[in-house]
C-alpha cells in the first residue's frame, strides 16, 4: 500500500511538472512573439508627447485656479506643482482603462465578423482575414485591434498557431473576455467536434454580455456627468464671490487663520471629490 501511494504521488508530481513546464514554454513563446514583433502591452500606458503636454497644461491651469481661489498666493501655486506626478499618474490610469475598454469593443466586433465568416464556410485563418477588413473599415487602420490583427495574420503566415497568438494577446491585454475566449478557443481546437458551432455559440454569448455592459455604461454616463458638474460647483461659487464681492473674503487671505480655514475647506473638497468618484465606480461595479 505504501509503495502504491508513493507511485501515485510521484505520478501526480510528474504530471504537475509537465504542466508547469508546458506553461513555462508557452510564456517563453509568447515573450518571443512580443519581442520579435514589438507588440504593445496594454497593462501599461505611455503618454504621447502631445498628450503629455496637454495634461501638464491642464494641471497648471487647475493649480493656478485653486491657488488663486483658496490662497491668492504665488507660493501656494508653486507648492502645488509637487502634485503634478500624482495628477499625471491618475490620468495615465484613466487612459489605460479607456484604451482597454475601446480594445474590448473592437475585439467584440472582430469576433462577430469572424464568426459570420466561419458560418459562411471560411477557415478560422481566412475568417480572421475577413474580420480584419471590417475592423479597419469601422475603426481605422491605426486602431489597436487592426494593428493586432495585422500582426496575427502575419504570424499565421509564418505558421504560428492561432491559439498561441490569442493566448499572447490575452496575456498582454488582461481583458477578461479576451482571456476567456482564448481559453475556450484552445480547448475547442484540442477537443475537436463541431468547431464552428462551438465558436459561434461562444462569440454570441460573449457579444450579448458585452452589449449589456455597454448599455449599463451608457446609463451611467449621465450620472458621471452629474458628478462632474457637482464637483465644479464649489469652485464656481468661490470664484463668483471673489469676483463680485471680493471684500467679503479678504479676511481669509494673507493671514495664518485664513490659510488654515481655506486649507481645511480644500481638504474637505478633495475628500468629497474622491468620495464621489468612489460612489460612481462602485455603482458601475455592482451593476456589472
Amino acid at each position: 500500500m505504501a509503495r502504491y501511494v508513493y507511485t501515485s504521488s510521484s505520478g501526480s508530481g510528474r504530471k504537475k511538472n509537465r504542466e508547469a513546464s508546458a506553461e513555462s514554454g508557452r510564456r517563453k513563446e509568447n515573450f518571443s512573439i512580443r519581442k520579435n514583433y514589438r507588440l504593445p502591452d496594454y497593462r501599461q500606458y505611455h503618454f504621447k508627447k502631445k498628450q503629455f503636454l496637454l495634461y501638464v497644461g491642464e494641471f497648471l491651469l487647475l493649480d493656478i485656479l485653486i491657488g488663486w481661489l483658496f490662497y491668492q498666493s504665488t507660493l501656494a501655486i508653486l507648492a502645488g506643482f509637487g502634485l503634478c506626478p500624482v495628477f499625471l499618474r491618475n490620468k495615465r490610469n484613466s487612459a489605460k482603462i479607456q484604451r482597454q475598454n475601446d480594445l474590448k469593443l473592437q475585439f467584440k466586433d472582430a469576433l462577430l465578423s469572424a464568426a459570420g465568416a466561419m458560418r459562411a464556410g471560411y477557415s478560422i485563418e481566412n475568417a480572421w482575414r475577413e474580420a480584419k477588413k471590417d475592423v479597419i473599415q469601422q475603426y481605422g487602420m491605426e486602431s489597436d485591434m487592426a494593428v493586432e490583427m495585422r500582426q496575427m495574420i502575419h504570424q499565421m503566415d509564418c505558421n504560428v498557431p492561432v491559439e498561441q497568438l490569442l493566448e499572447d494577446f490575452a496575456e498582454r491585454s488582461r481583458i477578461e473576455d479576451v482571456e476567456q475566449f482564448a481559453g475556450i478557443f484552445s480547448y475547442a481546437k484540442r477537443s475537436g467536434g463541431d468547431f464552428t458551432a462551438i465558436m459561434g455559440n461562444t462569440v454570441r454569448q460573449m457579444a450579448d454580455r458585452m452589449e449589456l455592459q455597454e448599455t449599463i455604461e451608457t446609463a451611467l454616463t449621465a450620472r458621471k456627468m452629474e458628478q462632474k458638474v457637482m464637483n465644479v460647483i464649489p469652485l464656481f461659487i468661490l470664484a463668483f464671490v471673489n469676483v463680485t464681492s471680493g471684500s467679503f473674503l479678504e479676511a481669509l487671505y494673507g493671514n495664518v487663520a485664513g490659510v488654515l480655514i481655506m486649507t481645511g475647506c480644500l481638504i474637505l473638497y478633495g475628500l468629497a471629490y474622491l468620495w464621489s468618484e468612489k460612489i460612481v465606480r462602485r455603482i458601475g461595479e455592482s451593476i456589472c
